[in-house]
């Protein structure tokens, strides 16, 4: 496809002979990087943490035992809170900033997961995920975006893949702390769990006011100084003539420029030329696929999921819950590893095909238990959705993410992203509405639903993805354009970036320009525009 044909040129500006270990400001950016994957590490926690919930005897009753639309409720309200956050996070997003976005929304995380551990009914355990939703939404609009803008160009697709695989570490560490914990007497079996939410969000809370923000938001407020000298000291490691660096910052330069000369930033710009309507087309089907592909079956309804082929034991549940989230992990942590070597597109394809298979064979053999009562129809139908997930994590959710954000210009890429959140979170609440409502209705013929809409989603992703590997984030982002216009930026950035290299050259054969204050990062850096 498209993006396989163009040469990733960024790549032989890269030292092969040097590896971001052997330096101090290498491991200070995975640090940071690192530190906003923390964000989906909760939202991780969340999912399981709801699973977990059900299957303990003491939240169960405290609550009245919850079924039907009361339970669907209980499931979707933090996501009803997070639509409310999603038109406004992009504003402020873009205004004050990442880290100003990240660290607002963790006060209001921490609040909200307070009061739901602290919760004495429904109603007050309602509003404190709502109120942790709608912080998430802040945080969710805003740490991807880090991850990507922040990160070393060849280390993107990893390390957004290993962003959307936290929401396996949270899942592990709920669903450990739910089967320990219900061998605890008294409501605590489940305050306990809700309540430790807040230990990774404190942590990035009091953490990011002391990190970089993103080079991109800086350049797109006139901040280039301030962006060049983030380049220089976690991509150049100090060296403002790195030519990496000097690309990089051409093409960021040339990138918002080209922006503010086609007034681009409003809302509105998400649809006004054919390049960003297909874009939006795309993000939103994307959305809409990642949650009507039957992950959410599992993911937050695994209890009525396996008492449909008579696994009701509740230790049984917790440790296939336990496993499954393990499983995942580990599968989901491939994923960034294998972006630029098969492609966004391949992967998409082979993964999706495959979780259409293994649905298919949990819907045969639900229905072989249930009409026949066969105990090795109800046992493969727990291996099957093992299988089913563990695509689902290959393929989804490191993947999409990182496709979804990086095909959209900087100065629409918070929007563009709450666009796809909006969509994301509008299908998953009303899943998570009606998913209980359909298992209680309908059984193991629920599945049937999901197999047909895996095959619609099937004939999008082979007609309407464009592979995009190999390509820094500006050019990415002008892809959906077409490839003349990534190469027109290549060329521009090239020219640039030699002439500032040669400028600097000069400058540094006079002797009184020369900067001799040592560890220096950002005085001796010379662009001269070329007209």
């Amino acid at each position: 496809m498209a993006g396989g044909q163009i040469a990733g040129h960024y790549k032989t500006l890269i030292n092969p002979n040097e590896h971001w270990y052997q330096h101090v400001r290498g491991w200070k950016l995975m640090f940071w990087v690192g530190l906003y994957c923390l964000g989906n590490m909760a939202n991780g926690y969340d999912g399981a943490l709801v699973s977990g919930l059900q299957i303990l005897p003491f939240w169960q009753a405290d609550f009245n035992h919850p079924t039907g639309s009361t339970l669907g409720l209980l499931g979707a309200v933090q996501n009803i809170g997070s639509l409310g956050s999603i038109p406004v996070a992009p504003l402020w997003n873009d205004r004050f900033g990442r880290r100003k976005t990240i660290i607002l929304g963790t006060m209001m995380m921490i609040t909200g997961a307070s009061l739901q551990a602290g919760a004495k009914n429904v109603n007050w355990f309602l509003g404190g995920r709502a109120l942790l939703g709608f912080g998430g939404g802040f945080n969710n609009n805003a740490d991807p975006l880090m991850v990507i803008e922040l990160a070393y160009p060849s280390h993107r697709p990893i390390l957004s893949g290993c962003y959307g695989s936290l929401t396996g570490v949270g899942s592990i560490v709920a669903a450990a702390l739910t089967f320990g914990t219900y061998y605890i007497s008294g409501s605590w079996s489940w305050r306990l769990p809700a309540l430790v939410q807040v230990i990774p969000t404190v942590f990035q809370m009091c953490m990011v006011m002391f990190g970089p923000e993103s080079p991109r938001w800086l350049m797109s407020k006139g901040r280039d100084q301030e962006a060049m000298d983030v380049l220089v000291y976690y991509h150049g490691k100090g060296d403002p003539h790195d030519p990496l660096v000097l690309y990089e910052f051409e093409e960021m330069k040339k990138g918002v420029e080209e922006d503010k000369k086609n007034n681009v930033g409003g809302w509105v710009s998400l649809w006004n030329t054919p390049g960003m309507r297909k874009r939006s087309w795309i993000m939103m089907t994307l959305a809409l696929s990642g949650q009507w592909s039957g992950n959410g079956l599992v993911t937050y309804y695994l209890s009525p999921v396996l008492n449909t082929i008579g696994i009701t034991d509740r230790t049984q549940q917790l440790g296939i819950n336990l496993g499954l989230t393990v499983w995942n992990f580990c599968c989901g942590i491939m994923a960034g590893f294998s972006a630029d070597k098969f492609g966004r597109r391949r992967i998409f394809l082979i993964t999706t095909s495959m979780m259409l298979a293994f649905l298919v064979a949990v819907t045969i053999c639900s229905a072989q238990y249930n009409l026949h009562h066969d105990k090795v129809s109800g046992a493969f139908v727990v291996v099957f959705i093992y299988f089913f997930t563990g695509c689902y994590a290959f393929g989804w959710p490191g993947i999409m993410l990182l496709y979804v954000t990086e095909i959209v210009p900087t100065s629409l890429r918070s929007k563009g992203h709450s666009q796809w959140a909006i969509t994301q979170a509008s299908f998953l609440v009303f899943n998570q509405y009606t998913n209980p409502i359909g298992f209680q209705s309908l059984g193991w013929k629920y599945y049937i639903v999901f197999d047909l809409v895996m095959v619609v989603i099937l004939l999008f992703l082979y007609f309407f993805i464009i592979e995009t590997k190999g390509l820094t984030l500006e050019e990415t982002s002008v892809l959906f354009d077409g490839e003349d216009a990534v190469r027109d930026l290549q060329n521009r950035a090239d020219t640039q970036a030699a002439v500032d290299a040669h400028m600097a050259d000069v400058v540094h054969q006079i002797p009184e320009q020369e900067d001799k204050s040592p560890g220096s990062d950002k005085a001796s850096f010379v662009h001269t525009e070329v007209v």
